[in-house]
């Protein structure tokens, strides 16, 4: 195979030019250089480098040389830069930060081309060409190069220092893999609201979720609007859909099974009364005895659905009556007795509880995880203190039955170490489970381990699955009013369940204080007058 090269009689070199190596401080701007700053006219000034190529230069320098040609007129003897200043003036900010730290700074690489001194036609129009005719990469395109390098068996420092210079944070390295899967059209769609890389990928768990863009993007503008960088809403929300997309999933996999086993599989309803498909816990079998999968298997009208609130099978008739089941007294009852307004209320009321018992479930995942933050922090706020020595020195039941329980697993999940008594019995437990703990950590930070242990209590003892209900604990409503005022976001169950705790306190104020009223005086004449009226009857 043969290489062409300049020296063939059927090639010619594009233009005179010449590679340099130029201290970014002696360049001047070519007065032809089709970039401006017109900050002060539209507002825009893109000579500066954006962020991403600022943190390219201030990790690897320049890569791509600039082209310049020498200069004339009040610049006689310098070179000025037709194309690349702001490479250049990234590299002079690199270069200032270096020096900040008494450190050698990075010289330029550079093409001269000395055949475009003094034609300025030509240099307006290399310049124009090179900013107009440039295409930026795609975000898959970037996307891809992160899931490639995090991938790379290279040192962990050198992938850091790449990832910097290519404009990555370490986590979103990690997420690349999982958003390079996205389909194009949510890509497209999640780049449109402007989706991070840690973002995207978080979105692709549950990018099969109905409305799932819809509830993140809702999320994320109200943490942006309510300054939360801890980001509380958007978890709160993955949450959500990360339970309902493992929900679908168990849902499909069960309904598959029931296919594969050659079952009938019908659509599960709130409401049986008014059709003819009745659960087998409505029926009786001939002697009168409960219905179940296995004496109802020879039934024709044997079929099952799947229930999506827990992906519970539940095995049903499609023709009851025409098969002669009897339905249980409690069955009949409630047909008769449960009918129109009050029956849908009591349907309401259920289908209520259920979602607010795993809206609460899901919202004790994602404060774990920021009290977990929370005992990782520099510093303690002016709150701390006053919570954690309440609870210690204070009398209430609550914290005496959490000591009693000698649990120590969400200490330990909360201090971010294994739990040294897990699979332990009451009786073999470590009598000093975070003494390592305590012996690495200063008095400074002592905070922390009694932070841990004080949620904990709270955690166990006022933050149960039936917390939201009925009546709301006092201790419930300071818990999450202290950790919202710490910067976490309460999910929509926490926040109705405060305010209903904060109403119910008040009610019981306002009736202590009535209580608390003395009767009216009355004075001597109306005495006076009432017993002569009481003589006169």
């Amino acid at each position: 195979m043969s290489i062409t090269t300049s020296a063939q009689p059927d090639t010619v070199e594009g233009f005179a030019g010449r590679f340099v190596w130029v201290d970014p401080h002696d360049l001047v701007v070519d007065p032809y250089n089709h970039r401006k700053d017109r900050a002060e006219t539209d507002g825009e000034d893109t000579t500066q480098p954006d962020p991403e190529l600022q943190a390219s230069v201030d990790e690897l320098g320049v890569l791509t040389p600039l082209v310049l040609r020498p200069q004339g007129g009040e610049s006689e003897g310098k070179l000025g830069i037709i194309f690349g200043q702001r490479r250049n003036n990234a590299a002079l900010a690199a270069a200032k930060k270096a020096q900040a730290k008494k450190k050698p700074y990075r010289l330029v690489p550079a093409i001269v081309r000395d055949d475009l001194a003094g034609v300025d036609d030509a240099a307006l129009t290399v310049s124009f060409i090179e900013n107009k005719h440039r295409r930026q990469a795609s975000v898959r395109d970037d996307i891809e190069a992160a899931r490639q390098l995090s991938l790379m068996n290279i040192p962990k420092a050198r992938k850091m220092r790449n990832a910097r210079a290519m404009g990555f944070k370490p986590a979103e390295l990690g997420a690349a893999s999982k958003a390079a899967q996205l389909s194009d059209t949510s890509l497209a769609e999640a780049v449109e609201e402007d989706f991070n890389l840690i973002e995207l990928a978080e979105f692709q768990e549950v990018e099969s979720v109905e409305d799932a863009l819809w509830a993140l993007t809702r999320a994320k503008a109200r943490d942006q609007r309510e300054n939360n960088t801890k980001h509380g809403h958007w978890k709160h929300a993955l949450a959500g859909l990360r339970a309902e997309k493992e929900l679908t999933d168990k849902c499909a996999q069960q309904a598959a099974e029931l296919t594969s086993a050659a079952v009938t599989v019908v659509d599960w309803r709130w409401n049986w009364s008014d059709t003819s498909t009745r659960p087998l816990t409505d029926l009786l079998t001939d002697d009168g005895s409960p219905h179940t999968q296995q004496t109802h298997r020879t039934c024709p009208g044997h079929a099952a659905c799947v229930a999506p609130s827990d992906a519970e099978v539940i095995w049903v008739c499609t023709a009851w009556h025409r098969h002669g089941h009897p339905l249980t007294a409690e069955a009949a009852t409630k047909d008769t007795t449960q009918a129109g307004p009050d029956k849908e209320a009591a349907r309401a009321e259920r289908r209520l509880v259920i979602a607010n018992n795993k809206a609460w479930r899901q919202a004790r995942e994602v404060r774990a995880d920021f009290i977990k933050e929370l005992c990782q922090q520099p510093e303690a706020s002016t709150r701390v203190w006053p919570l954690i020595l309440s609870l210690v020195t204070g009398t209430s039941y609550g914290y005496e039955n959490y000591v009693s329980r000698k649990r120590t697993d969400l200490t330990a999940r909360f201090l971010g170490v294994e739990d040294p008594n897990e699979g332990k019995s009451q009786w073999t437990r470590v009598d000093d489970p975070f003494g390592a703990v305590i012996a690495r950590t200063s008095p400074t930070r002592a905070w922390r381990v009694l932070l841990a242990h004080v949620a904990a209590a709270y955690e166990l003892e006022h933050m149960d699955d039936t917390a939201w209900r009925n009546h709301i604990n006092g201790q419930t409503v300071a818990w999450l009013t202290f950790l919202q005022a710490e910067g976490y976001a309460l999910s929509s169950v926490e926040a109705e369940t405060v305010a209903k705790g904060r109403a119910q306190q008040e009610e019981q104020d306002q009736k202590a204080r009535e209580d608390a009223e003395p009767e009216p005086h009355e004075d001597s004449e109306d005495v006076q007058e009432r017993e002569a009226l009481a003589a006169t009857a």
